[in-house]
């Protein structure tokens, strides 16, 4: 009997017995044994994600939300990835948000309100965009290479990210998933610095620590500092403030109590987090964040009560060595230290800076200074200047020119931003406006003392947060049509 023939001929496996499905075969074969042949173990991580990315493709040709979300996942991942399998990990953000903007484009089935991208963010982020572009023909630059590594976390992902927000994730959902999946993602680094906090580096951070020399920075006095899977100790640490910020305004929110309770627990989960990184910048997030929460809430007595908690931290971390036995409260101490070499040191290349960009309104290009810089031109003034500020950065590398219009930006987002906090009378949803503007406003002040608005995660979260939060007051209008 033969057994084939029971099955249709255009299901299953039964296609791979005619010669086309075995010619297929034979070329795949073929194929990934080139590849193999060529490129080692590479050839053959690319050969067995071919499926993978087939897959996936598919996937987001019918959800191009998915896009989003991948990026920011990757935002989370890629720096603590790079320390096993060195690989462009960064230009996946690249390809998810590329992809998830060309699918809205082409997929009729995709069907959007381009109106809605029609807001003064759109428009403030594509300026940003175009301005950088024109940075290409800086005279000063590195070369379009550089510029093309370099400008993607200043202004490329954000032009990407906004509009695609603004089309399609206008619903109260998608900010709940949003706000669930960077809570969980947050999590997953806290657990992986304290990991590190008890159980030591493994030998891929040790490499990461010792080899590539990041140790002076992040091992001070024989007590590590913290940097779980990001980037480094100050941005692990300014995420984890920014993330105790968001859930501790949460938990004085009109939810459940158990949901509340919840809260609790993160913002105290994330503050440690952030106590173990050692990191004195992020002491700007819970600062600032905290004030924009008390002014945004309209209640004298609640504004007063916090500017007086502020105060008392203040005093004692100033005035008095209470908790010095603790390494993570003796650091914080120090970033209110006027005489602190560190912060003489800033100053004096911010001088540098002044000299050498004074003839340079437009900058001296992306990608000149700090870690691309270093690549691309180590010998230069730039890549040999600490830029330490993101503020410092978007000067030195697009002039007065480039950070009055990003200065512009950020201004607006703070204005706006409180503006729309205050004028929301739904409970819930002002108190989920309020940890978001919160937690922008204290990124945003960080900033100066940390390279932490641009850099990942925190630049992606920042590239959906704005948008999410100016969204909120649509809510009730999109419920309205349903």
């Amino acid at each position: 009997m033969n057994t084939t023939s029971s099955f249709p001929k255009k299901y299953g496996a039964v296609k791979l017995l005619s010669g086309l499905g075995v010619m297929l075969l034979g070329m795949f074969w073929v194929l990934g044994s080139l590849t193999i042949s060529k490129l080692g173990m590479t050839g053959a991580l690319m050969f067995l994600a071919l499926p993978i990315g087939v897959a996936l493709m598919m996937y987001l040709w019918s959800f191009p939300k998915a896009g989003i979300w991948l990026s920011l996942i990757m935002g989370f991942l890629i720096s603590g990835i790079s320390r096993y399998i060195n690989a462009p990990w960064g230009l996946s953000i690249d390809i998810f948000l590329t992809l998830s903007l060309l699918i809205v484009l082409i997929n009729k089935a995709i069907r959007v309100r381009w109106q809605n991208a029609n807001t003064d963010i759109v428009i403030f982020s594509l300026v940003w965009m175009g301005y950088l572009v024109l940075e290409i023909f800086n005279p000063a630059g590195n070369g379009f290479e550089a510029w093309f590594y370099a400008m993607r976390g200043i202004g490329f992902y954000q032009a990407l990210a906004v509009p695609i927000v603004y089309l399609l994730f206008r619903e109260e959902k998608d900010f709940h998933t949003f706000l669930n999946l960077l809570i969980l993602l947050s999590l997953l680094g806290t657990a992986w610095g304290f990991r590190q906090q008890i159980f030591g580096v493994d030998a891929a951070e040790y490499r990461w620590l010792w080899d590539e020399e990041h140790h002076e920075e992040h091992v001070l006095h024989g007590v590590l500092r913290v940097f779980s899977f990001y980037s480094d100790a100050g941005q692990f640490g300014a995420s984890q403030a920014m993330m105790a910020l968001l859930t501790g305004i949460l938990a004085l929110g009109p939810f459940s109590l158990k949901r509340r309770i919840l809260y609790w627990i993160l913002a105290i989960v994330f503050f440690l987090g952030f106590a173990i990184s050692g990191t004195r910048g992020a002491l700007a997030v819970p600062l600032f964040g905290g004030l924009a929460y008390l002014v945004t809430t309209k209640n004298f007595k609640v504004l007063f009560a916090g500017l007086s908690a502020m105060i008392l931290v203040f005093v004692i971390l100033k005035y008095t060595f209470l908790f010095q036995g603790v390494e993570q409260v003796r650091r914080m101490r120090t970033a209110l230290d006027p005489n602190n070499r560190s912060l003489e040191v800033r100053l004096e290349n911010q001088v540098t800076f002044g000299r050498y960009l004074a003839d340079k309104p437009f900058g001296g290009g992306i990608g000149t200074a700090g870690f691309w810089g270093a690549r691309f031109n180590p010998n230069s003034l730039m890549a040999n200047t600490a830029t330490d500020s993101w503020y410092v950065k978007i000067w030195a590398e697009t002039g007065i020119v480039g950070l009055a219009i990003h200065l512009s930006f950020l201004g607006f987002v703070l204005g706006k931003g409180g503006a729309v906090c205050m004028g929301l009378t739904d409970p819930k949803r002002k108190s989920y406006a309020m940890a978001i503007y919160a937690s922008i406003v204290g990124v945003i002040f960080s900033s100066y003392g940390n390279q932490v608005f641009g850099q990942m995660p925190t630049g992606m979260i920042m590239n959906l947060a704005i948008p999410f939060l100016f969204l909120i007051p649509t809510w009730y209008e999109n419920n309205t049509k349903k």
